[in-house]
C-alpha cells in the first residue's frame, strides 16, 4: 500500500489544511467585495514566487473546495497593497496570506499572515458580508521575515515498527513554542516537511526555520478518510540530557542544528 502524499501542490495544516486550487463557484459575479489592506515589513526573500490571499468560510475547512483564492499573486515589491476578492453572501471564519516560493512546495508554514481576533480569545478573525453589509474592509501586517530561513535542523526519524495500514500523512514540524491549540499550531509553525514515505524508516530529514527560538520539534500521523483536524503526535523531539522534558534550540543566522532525533512509538499516538 501507497501512503497517499496528499495536497502536494497545497498547503498541509498541522492540525488542518488549506489547498491552493482553481475553485469553480459558477460564472455569476459574486455580490460581495473583501477589501484587503496589507503593509508589508522587511524584504521578501529572494525565492519569492509570489503571496496569495486564502478565505476560508469555516475553519479548519473540511474540503479543498471550501476555500476561495486570490486569482494571482499580490504585489511583493511594495510597503502597502491593496486588494480586493469578490465573495459570495455569507461568514468566513479565517483569512490568511500564503507565502510561495520559486523552489519548493507549499505548505502550512508559509502562512505569512493570519490576522488575529483578540476578542474572542485566539482565533481567526471572521467577517460576514451581507446584503446589508456587502463589502468588509480589513487591514493585516505582514512581516516578511517569517518566511526568511536563514538557519536549519537536521536529524532522523526512527520508527517503532511499520506505519499503520491507514496511514495518510506523516509530517515532521518545528514550532516556535509548543502549541496549545489548533490556531496554535499555525501561528507557532516554523517549518513542516511532509514527504515522509510510507514505512519509510528511519527518514532522514532537514527543515529550513527562521533563526532564533524552536521550542518543538514533533512528528504528527493523520490517517485516511479522517477530517483535516484529526492529526495525532506520534513523537517528539526529547532534551537529549533529560528524556522526561522536552527538547528545545536555539540558532544563530546561517546554523544547522544536528541530531534533532525524534521517535516515533506507534501505540503511544495522541490525538492533537
Amino acid at each position: 500500500m501507497k501512503m497517499k502524499v496528499a495536497f502536494r501542490t497545497g498547503l498541509l495544516v498541522g492540525a488542518a489544511a488549506f489547498v491552493f486550487c482553481n475553485v469553480d463557484h459558477g460564472l455569476a459575479p459574486l455580490p460581495g467585495t473583501l477589501n484587503l489592506t496589507v503593509y508589508f515589513r522587511n524584504t521578501p526573500p529572494k525565492d519569492t514566487q509570489g503571496i496569495y490571499l486564502m478565505v476560508a468560510p469555516k475553519f479548519p475547512p473540511h474540503a479543498i473546495n471550501e476555500v476561495y483564492h486570490s486569482p494571482n499573486s499580490l504585489p511583493i515589491d511594495q510597503d502597502t497593497v491593496r486588494h480586493q476578492l469578490a465573495l459570495p453572501y455569507g461568514h468566513y471564519d479565517a483569512l490568511a496570506l500564503w507565502w510561495y516560493s520559486k523552489n519548493v512546495e507549499s505548505n502550512l508554514a508559509d502562512v505569512l499572515a493570519i490576522p488575529i481576533d483578540m476578542t474572542t480569545g485566539l482565533k481567526p478573525l471572521g467577517f460576514d458580508i451581507t446584503p446589508e453589509q456587502p463589502v468588509v474592509n480589513i487591514e493585516l501586517i505582514a512581516n516578511w521575515s517569517k518566511v526568511d530561513r536563514d538557519a536549519a535542523i537536521e536529524g532522523t526519524v526512527r520508527f517503532s515498527g511499520p506505519f499503520p495500514e491507514n496511514t495518510n500523512i506523516v509530517a515532521v514540524a518545528a514550532f516556535k513554542s509548543k502549541p496549545t491549540g489548533d490556531l496554535d499550531y499555525l501561528i507557532q509553525l516554523k517549518s513542516l516537511d511532509f514527504s515522509i514515505k510510507m514505512n519509510q524508516n528511519p527518514y532522514r530529514y532537514r527543515l529550513p526555520v527562521r533563526s532564533g527560538s524552536v521550542g518543538y520539534v514533533a512528528v504528527f500521523w493523520l490517517p485516511e478518510h479522517a477530517g483535516l483536524n484529526e492529526f495525532s503526535i506520534a513523537g517528539e523531539y526529547l532534551n537529549p540530557d533529560d528524556s522526561t522534558r522536552l527538547g528545545s534550540l536555539r540558532l544563530k543566522p546561517g546554523e544547522t542544528a544536528k541530531n534533532v532525533d525524534i521517535y516515533v512509538d506507534w501505540s503511544k499516538l495522541k490525538r492533537l
